[in-house]
């Protein structure tokens, strides 16, 4: 998080991607997949890097902490609090039915729930309800304005995914946060991937993997 150094306005700077590889002969269905993702509003980004390895294509792909990173490097003390999986009702978010505390596990918590095949995107995109990953993050109740102006300049660039800002010392999707503070809650990046995986596409998975310049990413529209 300390290392992103986007910069909205000029689409410059670096920041955290997620990597997936899919063998060559499904790389149009998985970006089509991707796609209606996207359009869905639940990632990150429409950006996406592929490069060719070793027979596979590598795919990156925005991380959700992106925005955590922005937050921090504008000065609001964000912290990440943990991931997991959110009941979606007629389109809209109602609770986190599963969690998984950052400091409670070594690995990803995205990675764990999406590696026990518990989200039901696709179902989410056809008829509006559906269970899709997240994470809760907070930050002291005070920025909250802050937040709001800092989300507006990711809003700008197309980095959204805010799918709940809480008042402050309430929940978040039926999580608490700390007192003083609110919550944020966000969708994660491995959404795409995960939805790819319910349609049957092979796909490694990654969460969290490294720090791409968005300037080597394109808008998937330009892929497909």
């Amino acid at each position: 998080m300390h290392q992103v150094s986007f910069d909205p306005e000029r689409m410059k700077g670096k920041i955290i991607t997620n990597t997936s590889l899919v063998e060559k002969q499904y790389l149009n269905e998985a970006l089509s997949v991707f796609s209606d993702v996207i359009q869905s509003g639940l990632s990150v980004s429409p950006l996406i890097m592929l490069k060719e390895e070793r027979g596979l294509i590598k795919v990156k792909t925005a991380c959700s902490l992106t925005i955590s990173g922005f937050l921090l490097k504008s000065g609001i003390p964000v912290r990440p609090k943990g991931g997991g999986l959110i009941e979606v009702i007629e389109r809209e978010p109602v609770r986190f039915t599963d969690m998984l505390m950052y400091w409670a596990t070594t690995i990803d918590p995205i990675d764990v729930l999406t590696a026990q095949e518990l989200t039901d995107i696709t179902g989410m995109m056809r008829t509006g309800n559906g269970r899709i990953l997240g994470n809760l993050q907070e930050a002291p109740m005070l920025a909250r304005e802050k937040i709001e102006e800092v989300l507006e300049r990711l809003t700008s660039a197309e980095f959204t995914g805010v799918l709940e800002l809480s008042e402050p010392n309430m929940n978040v999707l039926g999580v608490s946060v700390e007192r003083d503070h609110m919550g944020i809650a966000l969708v994660g990046g491995t959404n795409l991937v995960a939805a790819a995986q319910e349609c049957g596409i092979y796909i490694r998975h990654e969460s969290i993997s490294s720090l791409t310049d968005v300037s080597e990413m394109r808008h998937i529209e330009e892929l497909i």
